[in-house]
């Protein structure tokens, strides 16, 4: 058999992992995004795993730990039913920081932890969460003493995918705020 045609060739190795992968994200149905508490299981586990895999892009040991969450405007976790059982895909969250920044003076908040888990990646699902955040972030931004609210965020550069989205659905580059490094991607997006 020419190997060119046969996918399961030397030159093109596939796991088992990778083949159930590839299959899963195409099983998602009835995906469905809820607010909960920060410290609730779910949520605490798909921060634990945005920062596990912030490390391996990054290599470093640690990142920064999450925010208090005092701060939490709001924490979402998104679900979708895998041959019958619900599942936990992703999560992402809503932090005020107003005032925690010199760089900014207005009431800012700042999307935090946008993660959805590698085998459910390429569903549409990260656009999703940040249309949610976004909704809450308009609503929060209606408190009198939050006008003309900023919603921004951090990424990186070794989270290409991230950096592309963002930039499709609009958000703007801006400069840096709080530490700043020159792996560090800065966007703000227009609640209007």
């Amino acid at each position: 058999m020419d190997s060119r045609k046969n996918p399961y060739s030397q030159k093109h190795r596939f796991s088992v992992t990778d083949l159930l992968q590839d299959t899963m994200k195409h099983q998602v149905t009835a995906a469905t995004l809820r607010l909960t508490q920060w410290m609730a299981p779910a949520a605490v586990a798909l921060r634990q795993e945005a920062a596990d895999e912030l490390c391996r892009r990054y290599q470093v040991e640690a990142v920064d730990p999450d925010p208090d969450g005092d701060s939490a405007v709001a924490m979402i976790v998104l679900s979708g039913l895998v041959e019958g059982n619900r599942v936990d895909v992703g999560s992402a969250a809503l932090i005020d920081v107003t005032g925690k920044y010199q760089q900014i003076s207005e009431p800012v908040v700042e999307i935090k932890r946008v993660f959805v888990r590698e085998e459910f990646r390429g569903n549409g699902f990260s656009k999703m969460l940040l249309e949610e955040i976004e909704r809450q972030a308009r609503a929060y931004s209606q408190r009198p003493e939050k006008r003309g609210l900023r919603l921004v965020l951090e990424t990186g550069v070794e989270q290409p995918e991230a950096v592309a989205l963002y930039e499709k659905l609009g958000y703007t580059r801006i400069p840096g705020y709080g530490y700043r490094d020159e792996q560090s991607v800065f966007f703000e997006v227009p609640l209007q």
